[in-house]
């Protein structure tokens, strides 16, 4: 693959602020000069996740990841570095050149590719849907007659058809000269287990509905397809009301949630999103005003969903189907919100009723309505657990119990369970006391199995290293103060610091890079200098840091004595052993060695250091 080239690489670092990025992934708060959120990474529910914007790079404490704005979007999307250089350079326009080739759709990265044929796609769909013929007239009478949507609302969800036969949707992708890997691994073909020839490659979606799948960025990355009256009998899924696009390079289910990419543009820790069955509740929600609709991937939410939805707000309010299905649903889903730490409440919908009917019938006045009386987590649960008429049944209230415990156990604050507890007793009528003395009792019984099938704790290893070390400190004074760097680049010799730890590898490197390109900024260079995670995330993790040194110039001073020093001292123990190792007949190997050892004592009493002058100015570099 051609590489991008460094011009273009800092030119796009000057133009992609990343706060801009960051933010479409977290809902970021103003603390300071910088800005904090809830970690994109890992799960938690204190914020521990940092934007610097006046470096331009993150830290998270959590999960311990740090970087500029090509880091971020590696990790959170899985990117290599070239593939999150064109993620962004689409983005910000920034046009890009190629040290070898130009752009065209052959040199893009896999990623880039796979993007590019679902807008393909989507478009392809879109326009099938749309078309003056015989099948775009049948699907737009379906869609506004037989499901009661507008036309507006299917052009603004790009909503499409798979045509009932033929392959014009390979034909299109093969005469935009995609690479047969790109399109074998998009998902839109069945390719048999050993991808046989392209002309025998069968579509995956026919004569289905097409809803497009998008991304936090709103980039379509899958497709969900439902059952038409038109789906043919060839269709290898013809029984299934919907199928998606399997897991791909840019989509796994478990891991997206339909519509968020619009309705975290409408909630804050305030506001909560309304969690539906389906893709099409989702987009009745949105027809009828009602902005803050999701819905999973699939027929179960996931942790990560959840904890993806936890990002941009702490509420959620959930509108399932009024069936059993839709219940059993709803109680797998609540100590899965519980342990995200989200405030979930029910509306719940009377049997046999749905999201979707309700909204056509009463529009969003009918889920107002619904709010204005929701169900707590207990509430909910205690109903679906206990009905009415086994309430007089001690056995069965004793097994509700026990799984209203089970679900309580994952809430981290004792407050809230507490809480929990205390409606529990008055929705059950139990006294508050057995309820308080039951609950302890299973969680002491939890506790110790757990205890019995939990493998031993790893022993701590002995730490090798000092908090901090002279190249630790180096490490921040050259990162934060350009000037002082240029000087200790000269002046450091690499025999004297220690390279079997990270940091001094690293200060080396740094220097070395200094030395060679003198006036440069150094975090232009660090894409192409720091090699693994581990050397990223120590860097950047420094970069964040505000130095802690009143005066830098002096800290540097004590720095390069302390190497120099343990370096001579380190010289002089050598000395010793090899004048006590010589023989004393050779007279003038003795004295060169007694002299060298003179020198080194001499040398102590003047080690190297940074004089200020008129042009060091001890300014912030970043």
């Amino acid at each position: 693959m051609p590489i991008v080239k460094r011009s273009c690489i800092d030119a796009l670092k000057e133009r992609a602020n990343i706060y801009d990025v960051v933010s479409t992934y977290v809902n970021l708060r103003k603390t300071g000069a910088n800005w904090r959120g809830l970690s994109p990474f890992s799960e938690e529910k204190t914020p521990s996740f940092y934007v610097l914007p006046d470096k331009n790079i993150f830290k998270c404490f959590s999960s311990g990841y740090a970087g500029d704005v090509f880091r971020f979007l590696q990790i959170k999307e899985g990117l290599n570095f070239q593939e999150a250089i064109e993620m962004l350079a689409e983005r910000f326009n920034v046009p890009l050149e190629y040290e070898q080739g130009g752009s065209s759709a052959k040199t893009f990265s896999l990623r880039k590719e796979l993007l590019t044929i679902h807008e393909c796609a989507c478009t392809f769909f879109h326009q099938a849907f749309m078309a003056e013929d015989k099948q775009g007239e049948w699907i737009r009478n379906y869609w506004e007659n037989e499901r009661k949507f507008s036309l507006e609302t299917a052009k603004d969800f790009q909503i499409g058809i798979a045509p009932r036969k033929g392959n014009q949707l390979l034909e299109l992708l093969r005469k935009k000269e995609f690479s047969p890997e790109a399109i074998a691994q998009s998902g839109l073909f069945y390719t048999g287990k050993e991808p046989s020839p392209m002309n025998r490659w069968k579509p995956r979606f026919e004569g289905r509905l097409m809803i497009p799948i998008r991304d936090i960025q709103g980039r379509v990355i899958a497709f969900t397809a439902r059952q038409l009256s038109v789906t043919p009998d060839t269709d290898p899924a013809k029984e299934a009301k919907y199928i998606n696009t399997p897991e791909t390079p840019l989509f796994q289910k478990s891991n997206v949630l339909f519509g968020l990419e619009r309705a975290r543009q409408k909630v804050d820790e305030n506001t909560p999103f309304i969690l539906v069955e389906g893709q099409l509740d989702v987009i009745r929600c949105w027809e009828k005003g009602i902005f803050t609709a999701i819905a999973p991937q699939g027929t179960a939410i996931t942790d990560s969903q959840l904890a993806l939805a936890r990002r941009y707000s702490a509420k959620l309010d959930c509108l399932l189907d009024g069936d059993s299905a839709g219940q059993k649903a709803a109680l797998r889903l609540l100590p899965m919100a519980l342990k995200a730490g989200l405030e979930i409440r029910f509306l719940p919908l009377p049997a046999g009723e749905d999201p979707d009917l309700l909204l056509l019938s009463q529009g969003a006045d009918g889920l107002l309505a619904l709010a204005k009386s929701p169900e707590t987590p207990m509430q909910f649960a205690l109903k679906a657990l206990l009905p009415k008429e086994k309430r007089n049944s001690l056995a069965a209230k004793a097994t509700a119990l026990e799984q209203l415990y089970t679900i309580l156990q994952v809430c981290s604050s004792a407050v809230v369970q507490e809480s929990y507890l205390e409606e529990i007793s008055l929705l059950a009528q139990v006294d508050r006391q057995a309820i308080q003395q039951d609950f302890g009792q299973f969680q002491r019984k939890n506790r110790k199995r757990e205890l019995n099938t939990a493998k031993p704790a790893p022993t701590p290893e002995k730490l090798t290293e000092k908090l901090t070390t002279a190249e630790y400190e180096f490490l921040l004074i050259i990162l934060h103060y350009e000037d002082i760097a240029q000087g200790l680049a000269s002046l450091l010799s690499p025999e004297w610091v220690d390279t079997s730890t990270l940091h001094g590898k690293l200060l080396i490197r740094l220097l070395a890079e200094i030395e060679e390109h003198p006036g440069q900024k150094l975090q232009n260079s660090l894409d192409e200098l720091l090699e693994t995670d581990e050397e990223r995330n120590c860097i950047y993790t420094l970069l964040s840091k505000e130095p802690p040194f009143e005066e830098p110039l002096k800290c540097a001073n004590h720095c390069l004595r302390t190497l120099y020093t343990k370096h001579i001292n380190h010289r002089k123990t050598q000395l010793e052993k090899e004048i006590n190792r010589t023989d004393f007949g050779n007279k003038d190997a003795l004295k060169a060695l007694q002299l060298e050892r003179v020198s080194l004592r001499q040398s102590l009493q003047n080690p190297p250091q940074l004089e200020p002058n008129q042009e060091l100015s001890l300014h912030h570099a970043y």
